[in-house]
């Protein structure tokens, strides 16, 4: 069942890139279905549909209706990511903290370790002292500036962690979102 949702961001991902949108809600006070296709509006009895627009960054990213995280995508955008990223980043700041930066998980991890803010970035793996990283990854990448993880509760230095980490998984051959398992 893993499947199911990295088929549906894929799905929404290619209606977006192609201007394709398609919806039909149940409303039966008003007995209707809207159904919006690339544009165009028709109506038919039964069911009432409203179709979001797509939203506008400050830096002019389009934020598509499907986007659960949207309000973060500026930010994401603004730290290097790239905007063939942000579907997957939507997805995984939506699974891993419901868009809340101030998520702090430190129950769920049998090794003991906390996932930290927005992408619930793991301290143990990323932003405490290693044998390999002596100050941890983070810092010695430059993103963290100071010893421990608690910097990672701003949103764009935890979008810039995360930015960091897929590099990371990219330079080393695999999926730059690896780390979060999609």
């Amino acid at each position: 069942m893993d499947y199911i949702p990295r088929l549906l961001a894929i799905v929404s991902a290619a209606l977006f890139v192609f201007g394709f949108e398609t919806a039909g809600v149940v409303q039966p006070a008003t007995g209707t279905t809207t159904t919006v296709v690339a544009g165009v509006t028709s109506f038919s009895p039964a069911t009432t549909s409203t179709v979001a627009a797509p939203t506008t960054t400050a830096n002019g990213a389009m934020v598509p209706p499907a986007a659960r995280c949207g309000q973060w995508w500026g930010l994401a955008l603004d730290v290097g990511w790239h905007v063939d990223s942000m579907l997957e980043l939507d997805y995984i700041m939506w699974r891993e903290s419901r868009c809340d930066p101030t998520q702090h998980n430190t129950t769920r991890n049998k090794d003991g370790s906390s996932d930290i803010g927005l992408t619930q970035i793991n301290d143990r793996s990323w932003c405490l002292p290693t044998r390999w990283y002596p100050n941890g990854y983070l810092q010695t990448v430059g993103v963290l500036t100071t010893v421990g993880c608690s910097e990672l509760f701003d949103p764009a230095t935890n979008l810039r962690a995360a930015k960091a980490i897929h590099e990371y998984h990219q330079q080393q051959g695999q999926r730059g979102f690896e780390a979060w398992e999609i």
